[in-house]
């Protein structure tokens, strides 16, 4: 089965510019928006796989980090959201700030129309992996591993007039914590569930669940567009297969911004990523 975050995904090279600078391009289309613009979960995953796709492709047989290379992945994505990119084309340009045998740094700019639309810093480490030292209780402790029956599902729903990424992935809401279909406000929370169609999930889809969840002030009834305006996402670990639980919370909703902050576990409930962004209150309030 062709899958379409597998597709979004790919990379062609454009361009070299040095042993540490290299230009690749995506192409993102419509399916991957949100209204008329890029999903920003979706270009941050196709940032992360630039990175990775880079880093390999700038590091020389026989180098002597090279076996430390090809154990890395991106573990810590920053990216400043400096304008909502179209669906089409997209370069991202790279270049590789700090080799170690630990951490490696690089810098990946999303270009469209030669312009940057968000410029990105990616810290590559090996995940984590075996048992946790500690894990705090969370709100995902009581969520089902799979969908409930009273789940609220993107396809065939009024949701996915706005978010139109139904043809990649699964998505299933928490019918408790979206408050909103009924006509009811509650709590800055979204939990819910997710995987993507065709595949089973990998770090790089965690990226984009990092940024899934339906503005969690719509459960205080504030509408609209909220634009992200930075976004930085941790991947903790492979995830297992099986469908992805996330939650959405906010401590602090202000007159002009919110952060928003993701929790993603796999299907068995160990921590694979997590993210805070910053973003503003939706101008429709």
């Amino acid at each position: 089965m062709t899958s379409k975050i597998t597709e979004v995904q790919e990379l062609t090279e454009v361009d070299r510019s040095g042993p540490d600078s290299i230009t690749l391009r995506a192409h993102i289309d419509e399916t991957f928006t949100i209204g008329p613009k890029v999903h920003g979960g979706t270009l941050q995953m196709v940032v992360a796989k630039a990175a990775r796709t880079a880093l390999t492709a700038l590091t020389p047989d026989g180098d002597r980090l090279a076996e430390a290379a090809a154990a890395m992945i991106p573990v810590a994505i920053s990216s400043d959201y400096l304008t909502a990119p179209d669906a089409a084309d997209i370069d991202l340009v790279i270049t590789v700030r700090k080799r170690g045998r630990t951490v490696t740094v690089l810098s990946v700019d999303a270009v469209q129309l030669g312009r940057t639309v968000v410029s990105s810093s990616v810290t590559m480490a090996r995940p984590d992996s075996g048992r946790p030292h500690h894990s705090a209780p969370t709100v995902l402790d009581s969520l089902p591993v799979e969908p409930s029956p009273t789940g609220i599902p993107l396809d065939g729903s009024p949701i996915a007039e706005v978010n139109h990424l139904g043809s990649a992935i699964d998505l299933v809401l928490d019918s408790e914590t979206f408050p909103v279909v009924r006509g009811e406000t509650g709590e800055p929370l979204v939990r819910g569930w997710i995987r993507p169609k065709g595949v089973e999930p990998d770090e790089y889809f965690t990226v984009l669940v990092g940024d899934i969840s339906p503005p969690v002030v719509m459960n205080l009834a504030l509408f609209g567009w909220a634009p992200t305006v930075q976004l930085t996402t941790y991947v903790r670990r492979h995830p297992a297969p099986g469908w992805l639980r996330f939650a959405a919370t906010s401590s602090e909703v202000g007159p002009g911004m919110f952060e928003e902050d993701h929790l993603v576990v796999d299907s068995t409930g160990t921590v694979v990523a997590q993210s805070r962004q910053l973003a503003l209150i939706p101008s429709g309030r």
